[in-house]
């Protein structure tokens, strides 16, 4: 074989190999791996402010913190924007009652209150741009609604609802084309509500890891 004919050859062999690479990395690409409705569970480690405005100065301008965990049912259902990029809705729904923090006043004695949350439920939009044919990250915008259950050693205890808007980060992987994984950092606003002469304003900063398995 001349040097001509082996060099023709092995540049089209090497032409065939790189268009065949070509394809196989075009069909990675594609979002399938993110698209479509999933079920999971999510386990979170979440810390929780309550900021008090009050007409009673012992009260007014303190804030109360606590650390805790829960447990979410999760469901999201996601679909391709363009070839890159995949939005995804979810709805999530918290299974534990997690601790808000107390703090002390000074009314007729020393006084506290004690604050917990419950039926923590949330709806999402998050935007993903995939960085590889398994991989995501995203944004999340949400919406957020939790109940506070609260003691008060002063005034008879009680329930207030709060809602917010959550703002997050996150990062998706596809083990497989049924087994998908995240791990998500949120921060949470919420309104405050007045009961008697106190207004409580709930935060939350939420870590989670979440496994769903898709249909």
């Amino acid at each position: 074989m001349t040097r001509l004919r082996k060099t023709l050859l092995s540049t089209t062999l090497l032409a065939c190999a790189m268009g065949s690479t070509t394809g196989a990395w075009a069909q990675a690409q594609k979002p399938e791996n993110f698209i479509g409705a999933a079920l999971g569970i999510s386990v979170s480690a979440q810390q929780t402010k309550v900021r008090y405005s009050s007409t009673v100065a012992s009260i007014d301008g303190k804030n109360s913190n606590a650390d805790d965990s829960d447990i979410s049912l999760i469901a999201s259902w996601g679909f391709a924007l363009t070839p890159q990029w995949v939005g995804t809705v979810g709805l999530s729904a918290g299974t534990n009652t997690t601790n808000a923090g107390s703090i002390t006043y000074t009314q007729s004695g020393t006084q506290t209150i004690s604050v917990k949350t419950k039926d923590h439920v949330s709806v999402s939009f998050a935007p993903g741009y995939r960085v590889g044919a398994d991989s995501l990250v995203y944004a999340k915008v949400a919406y957020h609604q939790i109940s506070g259950l609260y003691t008060d050693t002063m005034t008879p205890a009680g329930t207030t609802s709060h809602a917010g808007t959550g703002l997050g980060l996150g990062y998706a992987f596809a083990m497989s084309p049924r087994v998908e994984l995240r791990a998500e950092y949120e921060t949470v606003r919420y309104n405050g509500q007045r009961v008697n002469r106190t207004e409580g304003q709930p935060e939350q900063n939420i870590v989670s890891f979440a496994a769903l398995y898709k249909f």
